[in-house]
């Protein structure tokens, strides 16, 4: 992975999200994926779900438009 490539996932890694099980905030490098692109943490995961570390070596980064755009929604 280049070194732009794991910059960008450190940066999205940072950012919060809310456990859909007890809504405590959490930043996404913290998070487990549930099948229906939900993110719970540690505590209300269950085995089915796969933490961010698994799901970002998985995307391809060059399918988010977002990053060559240059612009947030």
């Amino acid at each position: 992975m280049a070194e732009t490539d794991e910059q960008a996932l450190h940066q999205f890694g940072r950012r919060v999200q809310r456990c859909y099980g007890c809504f405590i905030a959490y930043h996404l490098k913290d998070m487990y994926l549930g099948e229906d692109v939900t993110f719970f943490c540690e505590h209300c995961k269950d085995d089915t779900m796969f933490h961010f570390d698994d799901f970002s070596r998985l995307i391809d980064l060059e399918k988010l438009k977002d990053r060559e755009e240059g612009h947030h929604h």
